[in-house]
């Protein structure tokens, strides 16, 4: 169990990652449609969205390696930043290709704010309480992302387009100022990994465990790719099922909130020992409710499997990334959760790609099916991780 002290020194960091992924998770519901009203196709709009991504996933590793030298807070703070005045940009936009750029710049600002807080969050977290601390950054997370979309598609139908936009501008400000009063840069960490040769410049990653890093890369991989289909499909998907902007934040509304909920109850099962099985489990888990989705035709089971896809993510993400932890270096984790959240934007860029190209060919449900192959060879993936002992850890 997570110790009092842990929880105490996290809670602003965990804080400040509700506010700032609230923001940004308002315009979830209408983005889709609010692109292609300035003349984007499907394709276009998957370039649109996924150029965030891709812009975090040049960028996380070098900004990581940064933190590791300048300390941590000073370049969350300048990610966090970006997340006061980009939304305003989106209010002025003129047309599908400036957004490009406003994309491009939201890309940048977010690799130095994920990773970043994911690393500040190992930094304090015990080694016996990583997949809990992990747990809650992730239900953090998610919560913001289950009823940000629904409080964003009830602005959107009542006060129009601007309104979320405005909101998310105001949750960027709080988000910033939680962590400029309330967190603290950790001192110099000085290894003790009982894994990792003490000598020298340290490995990045544990001798025995590079395929283990590659499968849970694997899994935020897939986080990634499921983020980036609900951003750039979802609004359509639901549309052709009849859904309003409001039914879409009830769908992400119990997809975000059972992620939450599950990465709690399964990040502290994850500090039991049994990682490998909860990693496998939630992938098989979310690739069988995501095979099931162009079956479903009406709003309880769409939620339900979207609840599904939830508890998948909830099982196996806070088991890889407390792994990931136990198996690499201290004194390099800006770059080792660099590397790692750059695997979760890999699926962010790849994922509305994906969905933009197979829905021109072959629509929405061609996409799916494209999805469900994708994660099913994703779970076989995770069959390579390799557990490890963690009392050998600092």
């Amino acid at each position: 169990m997570p110790t009092l002290k842990d929880t105490g020194s996290l809670a602003p960091l965990y804080l400040a990652v509700f506010v700032a992924v609230l923001g940004f998770s308002l315009i979830a519901p209408f983005f889709p449609r609010y692109v292609m009203d300035m003349g984007a196709s499907y394709t276009m709009l998957g370039f649109i969205v996924s150029v965030y991504g891709a812009v975090q996933l040049l960028t996380q590793i070098p900004i990581g390696r940064l933190s590791d030298q300048m300390g941590r807070k000073k370049i969350l703070l300048l990610g966090l930043a970006t997340f006061c005045f980009l939304p305003l940009f989106y209010i002025y936009a003129k047309n599908a290709n400036s957004l490009l750029l406003i994309r491009a710049l939201g890309g940048l600002g977010a690799a130095a704010v994920w990773p970043i807080a994911m690393a500040l969050i190992i930094d304090q977290a015990e080694a016996k309480n990583r997949g809990a601390a992990m747990g809650r950054y992730n239900a953090a997370f998610f919560f913001a992302l289950a009823v940000g979309p629904l409080i964003g598609g009830m602005l959107y139908d009542l006060l129009g387009l601007k309104a979320p936009f405005y909101l998310w501008a105001l949750l960027g400000a709080a988000s910033f100022l939680v962590v400029y009063f309330r967190v603290k840069d950790p001192e110099k960490i000085r290894v003790k990994m009982g894994l990792l040769p003490s000598r020298g410049k340290e490995a990045l990653i544990a001798s025995g465990y590079r395929l283990t890093f590659l499968a849970c890369s694997s899994v935020v991989l897939w986080a990634g790719v499921v983020g980036g289909f609900n951003f750039t499909m979802l609004p359509g998907y639901a549309a052709g099922l009849g859904f309003n902007a409001t039914d879409v934040g009830i769908i992400y509304l119990v997809y975000g909130g059972s992620t939450a909920l599950f990465n709690i109850y399964f990040g502290r099962q994850a500090d039991r020992g049994t990682r490998k099985k909860l990693i496998f489990t939630g992938c098989l888990v979310g690739a069988v409710s995501f095979a099931f989705l162009s079956l479903a035709d009406a709003l309880i089971p769409v939620t339900f499997l979207f609840a599904g896809l939830g508890m998948g993510l909830g099982m196996a993400s806070p088991a890889a990334a407390a792994l990931i932890a136990d198996t690499t270096s201290n004194a390099r984790r800006g770059e080792v959760y660099g590397i790692f959240n750059t695997a979760r934007m890999s699926g962010v860029v790849i994922g509305p790609l994906i969905a933009g190209l197979t829905a021109d060919l072959h629509g929405v449900d061609g996409c799916i099916y494209v999805f469900t192959i994708l994660a099913i060879a994703i779970t076989l993936v995770t069959l390579s991780v390799r557990e490890a002992n963690i009392t050998n850890c600092e």
